[in-house]
């Protein structure tokens, strides 16, 4: 009885691809956290229930600033919430946007 038979040229090795480089993988990641924090930032405030606070004006008398969006309360946990699931599961199936993007390689 033979439990297990192996073929011609069969290895138990893993194969995996040359590592990325590390300025690609950084640039990745902090562009892709910045695209989340924005796209999720927006939508979460518009959730009812989000006050800002007011923006802080410094610089010379007579300049204005504007908002473009502001996130504050229980919305601001529903974003983190969503920019950890962004990376979660975009991670588990093929890579985020801009690993994708830059044609970074996963291990298989």
């Amino acid at each position: 009885m033979v439990p297990f038979r192996r073929e011609l040229g069969e290895t138990d090795m893993a194969t995996y691809d040359p590592p990325q480089p590390m300025w690609k993988r950084n640039v990745a990641g902090i562009l892709d956290f910045l695209l989340a924090a924005v796209v999720f930032g927006y939508l979460c405030s518009k959730l009812p229930g989000n006050h800002p606070t007011a923006p802080l004006v410094v610089g010379a008398p007579g300049t204005k600033t504007v908002e473009l969006f502001g996130v504050g309360g229980w919305p601001t946990l529903v974003m983190i919430v969503l920019i950890i699931a962004y990376f979660v599961i975009l991670g588990r199936t093929g890579g985020t946007v801009f690993q994708r993007l830059f044609g970074m390689k996963r291990a298989k």
